[in-house]
């Protein structure tokens, strides 16, 4: 007589989801799992404020070498926002053919919110951050797809092929448009979630007014989208007794990036972009720099910036395997630098950084080798001032200040 009252209570099902927000920030990795908490009227989302290691061994402490506040420690926070705002869109799913046919969605803040499911119904569900600015996002009518992306740049590009530029590494037949930077995006889809009817199915516990209710545990966790590659630019053999002869620069475009992501997969768009950063921080002098090779020079001038990214075209960047040798197969990588030389003359290098960005296709510390002999002297007389493009809004908090505490 208990169970059948209690499946009629289930008519009307409440669930409650504890959505674990798993994010890249600097603290060890502590795993909780989404929970249905099931009683008789509604659903009630709760976020809660979870963190976990860097991904697949990057090591952002050892290979980062720029200071962002030296009283903080050499490198800085390092890391992805906590999200304000979640969206979570529930697809109704077919039992039969196990394919969505209907969809509604919910947004919750950090205090949850409240939605009702019906017994019986299967369903699937994807959560992400809500309010981004630069990212578009595409559903597809039968629901198979879902997509992210961003639109055209105005910025100004600062890669050279060979063609242009005897210092570019560059193929002379390559060009790419210039897009603009994802923002911090991250979430996951949860599929074949089933409400039972019989209550015995679920794990039980009570509320505070010793009500009931009924809990189901799912694996829910948010992971990126969007990665965060630093790049710090290592000046040697920067001052000939006459100054630096490099004082800064105007801008970077990474090339052979993805167009975008679809949100089921996770796999990258085979569609190969540039992105371009005007945001460059400010030379630092450094002593014991180390090279390449593992060894340190006495001093050495670094600049820095930092890039949203889609990541690597044509993969899962989140899957630990051969994902840089299947990226290979679309594009390789090339970093463009408008360096700014003492007398105000703009001298831009092409480098292809292919096997670095494959190396880290979940993001990462990029490291740019520049010797100033290398450029020539007569560069050195010449007067000219470049300017750069537009002003790119899509990274917010990075204050222009050496000494600036930067949570990136």
């Amino acid at each position: 007589m208990t169970n059948v009252r209690n499946n009629r209570t289930l008519a009307k099902i409440q669930i409650i989801l504890g959505l674990s927000m798993f994010l890249l920030m600097n603290s060890a990795c502590e795993r909780k799992d989404l929970f249905l908490r099931v009683d008789q009227t509604q659903i009630q989302v709760e976020l809660f404020d979870i963190s976990l290691d860097l991904l697949w061994g990057i090591d952002w402490q050892a290979e980062w070498q720029y200071s962002w506040n030296e009283s903080i420690s050499t490198y800085g926070q390092i890391g992805y926002s906590q999200p304000e705002l979640i969206k979570g869109t529930i697809y109704n799913v077919d039992p039969a053919t196990n394919k969505r046919f209907s969809s509604f969605f919910k947004i919750f803040d950090k205090d949850g919110g409240r939605l009702s499911l019906t017994a019986g119904s299967r369903y699937d569900m994807m959560f992400y951050n809500f309010g981004t600015e630069w990212t578009s996002f595409h559903q597809s009518e039968d629901f198979e797809t879902y997509t992210a992306s961003t639109r055209a740049s105005s910025n100004s590009s600062w890669i050279r092929t060979r063609a242009e530029n005897e210092f570019s590494e560059m193929p002379s037949d390559k060009s790419y448009i210039d897009y603009n930077q994802p923002d911090e995006l991250f979430g996951t889809l949860v599929t074949g979630l089933e409400i039972n009817e019989d209550p015995s199915s679920y794990e039980t516990e009570y509320d505070e007014d010793g009500n009931i209710r009924y809990v189901y545990k799912i694996d829910a966790n948010l992971r990126p989208y969007s990665f965060i590659y630093l790049f710090q630019i290592i000046v040697l053999n920067n001052n000939d007794g006459k100054g630096n002869r490099v004082t800064g620069a105007r801008g970077l475009t990474a090339t052979g990036l993805s167009q975008g992501v679809d949100l089921f997969s996770r796999k990258t768009f085979n569609s190969t972009i540039s992105i371009t950063s005007e945001d460059i921080k400010p030379m630092q002098n450094h002593s014991n720099v180390r090279l390449a090779d593992g060894s340190t020079v006495e001093n050495a001038d670094i600049m820095a910036s930092r890039m949203l990214t889609w990541g690597l075209p044509g993969i899962n960047p989140l899957e630990n395997t051969k994902a840089r040798t299947r990226a290979v197969e679309y594009d390789q990588n090339y970093l463009g630098i408008g360096l700014t030389l003492r007398n105000g003359y703009t001298f831009t290098i092409t480098q292809n950084i292919t096997d670095q960005m494959h190396e880290k296709p979940a993001g990462g510390v990029i490291t740019i080798y520049i010797d100033a002999n290398d450029i020539p002297e007569d560069l050195l007389e010449k007067k000219q001032q470049t300017s750069g493009g537009g002003f790119n809004a899509s990274v917010t908090d990075w204050e222009n200040e050496i000494n600036a505490e930067v949570t990136i």
